[in-house]
């Protein structure tokens, strides 16, 4: 068997198997961890690899066909860890909770499922994987509380509607290029092909998250199980929908400053940016507070890569990879108070430095990370990102500035609350 099959394969016969497995634990945990942790080393063992794999698969164009090259390998790597932190950090959060084997065999599956569009170097097989985790990122958040299956659907409705869009782009690039192979695509924007990119742009700018596709992730923050929003919101869904974007812009179309494309981009990335953290500003949850907060940075990775110039795409990658870190450790902090005080509302919680002390070093550095201060990994993104901005003009400089201010500011009120404080009325 080809080895660019196996981290496809691997996770996806894990989360079948998990259907049959006793529901003891820790038996369904520890295979969880063990299947994760081997989709680990895999992706390692690819990392700085170059390999390809063709099969037959349909008329059409359609072909199974899967490259591995230097982005692709190191977005695996990137998701492979994230989801066994993930996963070690799941078996202690949901234990005693309802649909286990359901939960670590989504888990499983939307791995599989990205994997195999990270490696897909075909248009149709690549659209394949991303439907895939449409219905099982449904089904993910639709295990949580009572009411989940409302934000379920939300979530379904506006990313279908937008998968609707990326079809389409898909349908035109296809038929411009004569091909659906990612690595023989070269389109400029102009007629046609200028609407292509644009439905192609909805589609990657939906996964990740950006205004205006984003309303149902502050709902998945109550509705969902939460170590979902690390895993979904807070990391996978941005990591595939910028690396799709990126596919997009640098490799089927070549993106330029003067493209009225490229400050098209940077307008929805500035726009996120500032309007998303004013809404974290605002929020009285502690979980609906960083979803906001995953909304805005994703705006920092769009903002980035619309530059269209080497130092703000480097930036926003770099930002992609930092937020998954810092934004991983936030909405895991959440869970740990969340598990221990039995709720995340911020007029109810307070003086909890003493009393989980690593849970709030933890939180300390994350939220100078996501703050953009000087010295943590997420300063050295938007420095990348502010010095792109800079170029192409001083408002984009200044929102994403502002931004990261109003961040601090989110996570000063955050991190403040004195124990005696008491709700309001």
């Amino acid at each position: 068997m080809n080895t660019l099959l196996l981290p496809i394969i691997i996770p996806a016969l894990a989360a079948i198997v998990l259907a049959v497995l006793p529901k003891k634990r820790p038996v369904r945990e520890i295979f969880a961890v063990l299947i994760v942790a081997a989709n680990v080393f895999l992706c390692w063992s690819l990392f700085n690899k170059q390999m390809t794999l063709t099969l037959p698969w349909g008329a059409w164009g359609m072909e199974f066909s899967l490259r591995l090259y230097g982005f692709s390998g190191f977005t695996l790597l990137a998701t492979s860890v994230f989801a066994l932190l993930i996963t070690i950090y799941s078996t202690s959060f949901m234990k005693g909770k309802e649909h286990l084997s359901q939960f670590y065999a989504y888990m499983l599956l939307i791995l599989a499922q990205l994997n195999g569009a990270v490696l897909s170097d075909n248009l149709i097989l690549l659209l394949f994987f991303w439907e895939g985790m449409l219905i099982t990122m449904f089904g993910f958040i639709a295990i949580g509380r009572k009411d989940s299956v409302h934000t379920a659907v939300k979530y379904f409705v506006i990313n279908g509607a937008t998968d609707l869009c990326m079809m389409a782009g898909i349908a035109i690039v296809g038929y411009l290029a004569g091909t659906f192979t990612i690595s023989a695509i070269s389109l400029q924007t102009g007629g046609l092909a200028s609407l292509a990119f644009l439905l192609l742009i909805i589609g990657a700018i939906s996964k990740a998250g950006a205004m205006p596709f984003h309303t149902w992730i502050p709902d998945a923050a109550s509705d969902a199980p939460l170590p979902f929003m690390a895993f979904g919101p807070g990391s996978f869904e941005k990591l595939i929908g910028i690396y799709f974007l990126v596919r997009v812009c640098l490799d089927m179309f070549k993106l330029n400053p003067e493209s009225k494309f490229s400050t098209m981009l940077m307008i929805i990335g500035a726009v996120t940016v500032l309007f998303a953290v004013m809404m974290a500003l605002v929020q009285k949850d502690y979980k609906k507070l960083l979803s906001y907060h995953a909304i805005s940075q994703v705006g920092y990775m769009i903002l980035g890569i619309g530059t269209a110039l080497p130092i703000g795409i480097v930036g926003g990658l770099f930002h992609m990879l930092n937020n998954a870190i810092y934004k991983d450790c936030l909405f895991q902090t959440a869970g740990s108070i969340e598990k221990q005080t039995g709720t995340t509302d911020l007029y109810k919680l307070g003086g909890l430095a003493s009393k989980m002390p690593i849970t709030f070093i933890c939180f300390v550095v994350a939220a100078l990370s996501i703050s953009g201060v000087p010295f943590f990994n997420g300063f050295f993104s938007k420095e990348l990102i502010y010095d792109g901005a800079l170029e192409r003009g001083m408002i984009f400089y200044l929102i994403a500035v502002i931004g990261s201010f109003f961040t601090a500011a989110s996570f000063l009120k955050l991190g403040g609350r004195p124990p005696e404080l008491l709700p309001l009325p």
